[in-house]
């Protein structure tokens, strides 16, 4: 006896595998920039990481600048010797996120945003996020408290420098790829902000 397989001529949320992006997807978190431009015109407690970044090269607070929430410090010489996070582009050297930013409570979300709500409506998900992976319980518990529930399919999280050498985007499309091939699912959607 011949059996038929059913056919969906419209696709429902329960035929479908969700992957989610993280960070300013799910949830609203902050970036260092944006606390550091607080804190250059406010007292926070992010100083520390500041000053830590300004050190690595021979600069204060005085010689940084603010330009479209990029913060910056004028190099039309090339005098500056680039360390720690800050990244050359023509005649500036802008800061970027120190690595231990990402460890600290400051990272953290301190709200979800609107798709959290159809990801929580939604069967079948995942999570794949540049969070780093010895973070992973930080993000499960700042889960909880912001009402996102546990993904299904895994919450995934960047490998130590140990683990792999990818950068975060080649990681990401790789475990997303390796999601596809071993889930059951012929339609798979990805949300991210970038």
């Amino acid at each position: 006896m011949n059996h038929i397989k059913p056919y969906h001529l419209f696709e429902t949320k329960e035929d479908v595998l969700y992957i989610f992006d993280f960070d300013d997807t799910l949830v609203n978190s902050p970036h260092f920039e944006e606390l550091a431009i607080e804190y250059l015109k406010e007292d926070v407690s992010i100083k520390t990481l500041l000053d830590k970044s300004l050190a690595w090269i021979n600069k204060s607070e005085s010689d940084l600048k603010i330009e479209h929430g990029r913060i910056y410090v004028e190099d039309p010489n090339n005098e500056i010797v680039i360390k720690g996070n800050w990244v050359r582009k023509k005649t500036r050297v802008y800061l970027v996120s120190p690595d231990k930013f990402y460890y600290t409570d400051l990272s953290f979300p301190k709200s979800a945003k609107k798709l959290s709500e159809f990801y929580n409506s939604v069967e079948n998900k995942a999570i794949v996020t540049a969070r780093i992976k010895t973070v992973k319980p930080k993000v499960e518990e700042y889960m909880n408290k912001l009402g996102i529930e546990t993904p299904n399919w895994g919450l995934y999280c960047y490998p130590s420098r140990s683990e792999s050498t990818d950068k975060v985007a080649i990681w990401k499309g790789r475990k997303i790829v390796e999601l596809i091939k071993e889930s059951v699912f012929n339609i798979v959607k990805f949300y991210d902000d970038k």
